[in-house]
């Protein structure tokens, strides 16, 4: 059957099961992305309402740590490195862009370990690395600052704000003015820390969940999957995504360990 048929049939499917109002919300921003990029939006029942949940450090970055950075930044003798994603992002003294606009030393980096690069050419200045993420950076973050020890960099330094999205979910469901009846769960995410670790959730919270990847007819599955569990009063969280998500994450010892 092709791609497109399938959708279609899943669609139907998820229209003809919608009996109530329900609101899922995807806390992975390639999620997010995708929901719109296939218009999955526009083309289930009005009664299913996707909100976007915080799938991006961006989401969950205070802006008192934006403020910090900008302080440092400020600084002589400090080099502020980043990803690119976190430079545009305002704070109560404006944005890393802007300082970099003024003259600030702030440089965007794609790996964390360029970091280091630049901290063995200028042995001069402190290199400061903005340490942002979920389970998904926070890995090679710490692979980076094990090879800086290694390696002795003593101008080397990194401005943490890791969350943990099992906590961040936590959080949501704690909320009185938001009622969230079920979660896709992000696929990266649990490609590292396991489908285990949302499935005790679920059973805790009482919430149906479902991980699932990220083309149309997955992300379709999963509204489909979690739709069936609210309807008949279950909840657990449905792995869609076994090709790449075992129930023990990345220290299990299925095949996608070795592509995380």
């Amino acid at each position: 059957m092709e791609e497109s048929d399938v959708c279609r049939k899943l669609i139907k499917l998820i229209n003809k099961n919608s009996i109530r109002q329900i609101n899922i919300m995807e806390v992975c921003g390639t999620h997010t992305r995708n929901i719109f990029k296939y218009c999955i939006d526009k083309l289930i029942d009005k009664k299913i309402n996707l909100i976007a949940g915080p799938g991006c450090p961006v989401c969950v970055t205070p802006t008192s740590y934006i403020d910090s950075a900008i302080e440092l930044s400020r600084k002589s003798g400090v080099i502020i490195v980043t990803f690119g994603d976190m430079i545009r992002v305002p704070g109560s003294l404006g944005s890393l862009s802007m300082e970099k606009a003024m003259g600030g030393d702030v440089h965007v980096i794609f790996s964390p370990l360029d970091s280091l690069k630049i901290a063995e050419q200028n042995k001069d200045k402190e290199v400061v690395l903005l340490g942002v993420g979920f389970e998904t950076t926070a890995p090679s973050i710490a692979l980076t600052i094990k090879y800086a020890k290694e390696r002795e960099l003593s101008n080397f330094s990194v401005l943490l704000s890791l969350r943990t999205m099992i906590n961040v979910m936590k959080r949501l469901m704690t909320y009185d003015d938001v009622r969230i009846d079920g979660f896709i769960c992000p696929g990266h995410v649990a490609a590292v820390i396991g489908a285990s670790s949302f499935e005790k959730l679920s059973l805790i919270s009482h919430t149906p969940m479902s991980i699932c990847g990220f083309k149309m007819r997955e992300i379709l599955s999963g509204i489909l999957s979690i739709e069936d569990m609210i309807n008949k009063g279950e909840y657990r969280c449905e792995n869609l995504y076994k090709s790449v998500v075992c129930d023990r994450g990345s220290i299990g010892t299925c095949r996608s360990f070795y592509y995380i």
